[in-house]
This record gives C-alpha cells, sequence and structure tokens, in this order.
C-alpha cells in the first residue's frame, strides 16, 4: 500500500467517526429538544409519529348508562359485562362474542391472552382466553381475589372458611393442582411466576391493633411433593406495615407493594427497592420488569413539574417521562405500558419512557381501560376505542 492510498484511508476513518459523532450530537440534541420543549414535541407527536388522536377521529362502543356495567381490556379485546353477560368487542368496535357468566359484582385480572372473572364474595369463577370459556368452576367459600399469568395459571383467594384464607391454585386447563391453608394469617394477594415454578402469597396477621404482613414464596412443585417444605423463602415487614400486593416480575422476582415500600423477594433473596415518600401520587407495580412512580420533579436541567419513573426490577436500565400537567387524576397499566389520566388528555407511555398514543377529548374522561393491544377510553354512554 502506497502513502496516498494509506492517507486516503486515514481520511476515510476519520469521515466515518465526523459522521458519526455528528450524528449523535444530532440526535441527542433532537431527543434534549423532544423532552423540554412542549411545542417541538407536540409537532413530532403529531406529524412524524403520528402518535395523537382525537375523539372525533375513532371508533366507539355505546353502552347503557342506567345500568350496572363493568368495563375491561385484555389481549385485543374490550369487554363489558352487564346483566350477567360478557360481550366482548374487538379494536373495529365490532361485538365478536357474547358470554353468559353468573357474575354480577366481579373481581378480574388478565395476562396476556387470559382473563379470569369471578364473582367478588361469590363462588364463580371463569378463566377465557380471546373469545371463549376455557374453564369454569363453582368453588367452596367466598372468593376474595383472583390472579392469572401469562400461561393461563390461576390463583384464587378464599375466605370465609373453617380456615383464616385458603389459595387455590388451577392450571391452564382447569385442573385443580393444590391448595394452601392458611390457620392463623389471611391471605391478601398471591400471584404466580412466569415459569409456574412458584407462587407468591401476601399475608396478614391481626393481633389486637397490631397488624403484621408477611410475603411467602412457594415452590410449585415441593407443595404437591412435600407440603411443609414448600416455603422456599419468606419477608416478615415491621409491625404496622400492610401488605397491598404482589408481582411476579419474570420467573423469579416477586415485586411486593407495601403501604410505605416495595419489596422485592426471590427464592434466596429479599432487597428494599424504593421508599414511597410524601411526593409520590402514584406508585404502581404491575408492570413488566419495572415499577411506575410518578412525582413531583425537581427543576434541573429541564424545568418540568410532574415526571414518571421506570424504576427497573431485573437489574436493567431505568427510564423517566416528563408530564406535561399537573398531577393525573389516575394511572392505569399493563405490562410494557401505563395509561395516564389528565383529564380531557391520556397519555399512554411505554416502559422504555416513550409516548405510544396521546388522546384528546372535548370532555372528561370518566376512566380508561387497556389491553395489550388495545384501549378504551370510558364515558358515561360510549366506550372509545384506541389501538396501540
Amino acid at each position: 500500500m502506497n502513502i496516498e492510498e494509506v492517507k486516503l484511508k486515514k481520511n476515510t476513518s476519520l469521515l466515518k467517526v465526523c459522521v458519526i459523532f455528528l450524528i449523535s450530537v444530532v440526535v441527542i440534541f433532537v431527543i434534549a429538544r423532544y423532552i423540554a420543549n412542549d411545542e417541538f414535541r407536540s409537532y413530532v407527536n403529531k406529524n412524524i409519529l403520528k402518535s395523537e388522536v382525537s375523539e372525533s377521529s375513532l371508533n366507539s362502543i355505546e353502552i347503557d348508562n342506567n345500568s350496572n356495567v363493568n368495563i375491561y381490556a385484555y389481549d385485543k379485546y374490550i369487554s363489558v359485562l352487564s346483566n350477567n353477560v360478557l360481550s366482548l368487542y374487538d379494536s373495529s368496535g365490532i361485538l365478536s362474542s357474547k358470554i353468559d357468566v353468573n357474575i354480577s359484582v366481579p373481581l378480574m385480572d388478565s395476562d396476556g391472552k387470559y382473563f379470569v372473572l369471578a364473582e367478588n364474595s361469590g363462588k364463580k369463577i371463569y378463566l377465557i382466553s380471546g373469545k371463549d370459556v376455557v374453564w369454569e368452576r363453582e368453588l367452596e367459600g367466598e372468593i376474595s381475589r383472583v390472579s392469572v399469568n401469562e400461561k393461563g395459571y390461576v390463583s384464587v383467594i378464599i375466605k370465609n372458611t373453617a380456615y383464616k384464607s385458603k389459595v387455590l391454585v388451577f392450571d391452564n386447563i382447569g385442573n385443580d393442582l393444590f391448595t394452601i391453608f392458611l390457620h392463623s394469617n389471611y391471605a391478601i394477594c398471591s400471584d404466580i411466576s412466569d415459569n409456574n415454578k412458584y407462587i407468591v402469597v401476601g399475608e396478614v396477621s391481626y393481633s389486637g391493633t397490631i397488624v403484621k404482613s408477611s410475603v411467602h414464596i412457594y415452590s410449585m412443585d415441593l407443595i404437591q411433593t412435600d407440603p411443609k417444605n414448600a416455603i422456599i423463602n419468606s419477608y416478615e415487614a415491621e409491625s404496622g406495615d400492610l401488605i397491598i400486593g404482589v408481582n411476579y416480575h419474570g420467573s423469579d422476582t416477586a415485586v411486593c407493594m407495601f403501604d410505605s415500600y416495595i419489596q422485592k423477594v426471590t427464592k434466596d433473596s429479599n432487597e428494599r427497592l424504593y421508599d414511597i415518600t410524601q411526593f409520590d401520587s402514584f406508585v404502581d407495580i404491575n408492570l413488566d420488569s419495572k415499577v411506575a412512580v410518578i412525582n413531583r420533579s425537581e427543576s434541573g436541567m429541564f424545568s418540568y413539574e410532574y415526571k414518571i419513573d421506570f424504576k427497573d426490577t431485573l437489574g436493567k436500565s431505568e427510564r423517566m417521562y416528563i408530564l406535561d400537567q399537573d398531577v393525573p387524576n389516575f394511572i392505569v397499566t399493563n405490562n410494557k405500558k401505563i395509561a395516564v389520566n389528565l383529564g380531557r388528555e391520556v397519555e399512554f407511555i411505554n416502559t422504555s419512557g416513550w409516548l405510544k398514543k396521546k388522546y384528546t377529548s372535548d370532555t372528561t374522561v370518566n376512566s380508561v381501560v387497556l389491553g395489550d393491544s388495545v384501549a378504551g377510553i370510558v364515558y358515561k354512554n360510549k366506550i372509545v376505542i384506541i389501538n396501540l
């Protein structure tokens, strides 16, 4: 290689480095401006990302505001429960199926394509996938809470039996796998890991005026073969700390929400994830490997009122999303998404900290339901459908 060829190669390499550097600077500048500049962010969302939608441009489902209607979203369906009939609508607002269910006051949960529906303080429970009932049961005692994982395995907490509580576990075709009997504590919440190897149960013991919460991780194999040794890890909270909910993040991490903090419990470890402060408006653990915290932000490089911190639970990087307005009316979460109701606007944000959709309305939004690929904006007499 002669001198000229060497010079040409060096110049080409230098040019590539400069181009990469300039592209990086432009990307950083665009992201920074997108975060800090309301007008620029609105322009990008509307004209480039096409993420802004309005009520007038979307399909809707009419509902009877004079009857007792319960609305939920799962997978790609909007479900409307009224007069013991569950009506399922697709993302275009077309009625796909009607299912007769003996449910008046529902308990609901979903994960992926599975949707579990039960009578609150009743006996009936249904597992639904797509448009069909996979199985149904009538249980002894009164159902107080239900949970389903992405594989369709269901845990059911039963109250008012000979025991303080019972936790029943079913597989995805309705086989009764086992029951956890609690003699002295009340089961408050439960969830099954994604790989169906573990179940976490949050319990409360009442002794006079003292509340004592605990969390137990059970091996689902051992509980069927060696129940005395089925508890493989436990976390005992301080007196007065109240367990509120549990959610498995992946196959090994149970995220447990107490009234003042969030604890991570695995089969062999315990770790404090977050201490809830007076500045936190909303905290939610029902996301895929993330905890969402909405709080008032301090002024720094950019000035804003409120932000969403997506705090990672599995060792990945954390993300942040800045809210333009004051504290939200409420939030709804589903796996990798969060819906933030801002009154006449709803922002749908993924756990990577990016806006997926922004919905605007002329009237105040009553509530929001959120599935995997569809959301419903609920008003008194209709549900506006958003494809995500």
